[in-house]
């Protein structure tokens, strides 16, 4: 029985101790603040903040398992998304949907759209977001002149086959990206 009084008090010692005290989440949260409020510096997201925070303060980020240094990480998480809100507003480029992913989601590349066989010339070069876009403009401007096969090569690179009444026609358009 002795044993396993002693088990229960070496459980009950074992208990998380990983949480951080008090003064430490105060001195956390004083440099989220700082942060939040310095204009100088720009902030990715809140959670850069928070590990520059732990950086400044010199305290280890915790680990999930450290369960309860854990919770205080995600609280100090949701306090610097507050901080970073009042002091640079709710639209600010600290926030993930900023003008990182928006300018993201605006890069444009060029691709060269070239006949083969006939009398076509160079071809052009086109600047859209994606080589789908060319295939869709050229098909809404087809209004069933032709029968359009398209055939994807690459996610750079797809060739345009065309037909009337089941009759290939002598040419193709090969639409190819020219930068990555």
């Amino acid at each position: 029985m002795k044993i396993i009084h002693d088990l229960i008090q070496l459980s009950e010692r074992s208990e998380d101790q990983t949480g951080l005290s008090e003064d430490i989440i105060s001195e956390l949260k004083k440099n989220i603040v700082k942060g939040a409020k310095d204009n100088e510096q720009s902030w990715a997201n809140a959670l850069e903040l928070v590990h520059r925070a732990y950086k400044v303060s010199g305290v280890q980020r915790p680990s999930p398992d450290m369960v309860s240094a854990w919770k205080q990480y995600e609280i100090l998480i949701q306090y610097a998304v507050e901080q970073l809100a009042k002091y640079r507003g709710l639209d600010g480029d600290w926030r993930m949907s900023s003008h990182i992913f928006h300018e993201a989601m605006e890069k444009q590349f060029n691709f060269k759209v070239h006949a083969i066989g006939g009398n076509f010339g160079e071809g052009y070069v086109v600047k859209v977001k994606h080589i789908n876009n060319i295939v869709d403009k050229i098909k809404a401007k087809n209004t069933d002149l032709y029968d359009i096969d398209v055939k994807h090569i690459s996610p750079q690179k797809i060739n345009l086959l065309f037909s009337k009444w089941g009759i290939k026609k002598n040419y193709k358009l090969k639409i190819e990206q020219i930068n990555k």
